[in-house]
């Protein structure tokens, strides 16, 4: 048998093992080409699909952690709808969360994996490199704003500025529920039923107006005259009936309604404030149902409420007037002395 290491020199790492323990030099050649070229591609696969299965793992825990936290979170939190929103919404976010970060980790293992086969084919990295930086830069102009949407898209997610089923105010005119969020944009449909796509870069300040739980705020005028502890009492009390009925109990929350009372007074009427905390997205069809039967019992207790119309006119709020009296006859003019024929 030949020199076992001036046979298998070029000839890959496995030659001279195989060529020591079976002498055969057509098994080391195969043997080592094997190892020199495919099988060494496939190890790269097997330790990139290997380390990529990890990090997936160790990412998914880590969501799993971060869900359990968000509901013993939930538990102390004293509104029951702030309670089981916070849960709902914080679990939903560490999905979020884990699931993108899951696609940045197999993004880094296939690029480092791919590298290591280019290397291994004999490919130059160096000069892949250069080349992808001229071209990088050439794109990267043309991609700030597309960075600018995603890193702005990220911390939406990871801060849960708003979520899916939430109404938010994105800047006029795009107000209205959110249908769908992406790393690159946030789609929402406002109350004419028009589909808004904001890109997340162009969200310089959102309002969140249903996150965690929503506010009904009722306001109504009566007429000076009334007794205003009375009509308080009944706001109150039509608040607490409300908190009886089967129906809207679960739109309430366990807060009872706060009557603020007089909220503002002039010549017309005084206005009453109750506010009423409710479920998300809850508090318009509360205000509804509150305004009409705070109507029937104001009118069961004999309270008017204000029934002067009121009118616009060049930015002034102005009672409507009356009947406009009859002008006034001309006064009578005195025959002149003049005589018309001469």
């Amino acid at each position: 048998m030949s020199d076992p290491t001036a046979y298998c020199d070029g000839r890959g790492w496995a030659c001279v093992p195989l060529l020591e323990a079976t002498g055969n030099e057509r098994v080391a050649a195969v043997g080592g080409w094997l190892s020199e070229k495919p099988l060494t591609l496939a190890l790269i696969v097997l330790v990139a699909w290997v380390a990529n299965r990890i990090l997936r793992r160790l990412i998914q825990r880590s969501g799993d952690r971060m869900m359990v936290k968000a509901d013993q979170i939930g538990e102390v939190m004293p509104n029951r709808f702030r309670r089981e929103e916070s849960s709902g919404r914080a679990a939903a976010r560490g999905e979020a969360i884990s699931t993108v970060a899951r696609s940045i980790a197999t993004s880094v293992v296939v690029l480092g994996a791919a590298a290591a086969i280019l290397s291994e084919l004999g490919v130059s990295l160096a000069a892949l490199f250069a080349s992808a930086g001229v071209i990088g830069i050439a794109l990267g102009f043309g991609a700030q704003n597309l960075v600018r949407d995603l890193l702005a898209g990220w911390f939406i997610v990871v801060e849960d500025r708003y979520g899916v089923g939430d109404t938010i105010d994105a800047g006029a005119p795009a107000v209205g529920v959110v249908e769908r969020i992406t790393l690159r944009s946030t789609r929402l449909r406002d109350i004419n039923g028009i589909v808004w796509h904001v890109d997340n870069g162009e969200v310089v300040r959102v309002g969140n107006k249903t996150q965690n739980w929503s506010r009904a705020v009722i306001d109504v005028v009566v007429t000076p005259q009334t007794d205003v502890d009375l009509a308080c009492r009944l706001l109150e009390q039509v608040g607490l009936d409300m908190r009886e009925d089967p129906e809207w109990a679960p739109h309430l929350s366990d807060d009872p309604p706060n009557v603020l009372g007089v909220y503002s007074m002039d010549p017309t009427g005084v206005t009453l404030r109750v506010h009423q905390d409710t479920a998300p997205s809850s508090q318009f069809a509360v205000e509804r149902e509150y305004r009409k039967r705070v109507l029937a019992a104001f009118e069961a207790a004999g309270i008017m409420q204000t029934s002067i119309t009121q009118m616009t006119l060049m930015g002034q709020s102005l009672a409507e007037p009356g009947p406009t009296p009859a002008p006034a006859p001309a006064p009578a003019t005195a025959p002149s002395s003049e005589n018309p024929d001469r």
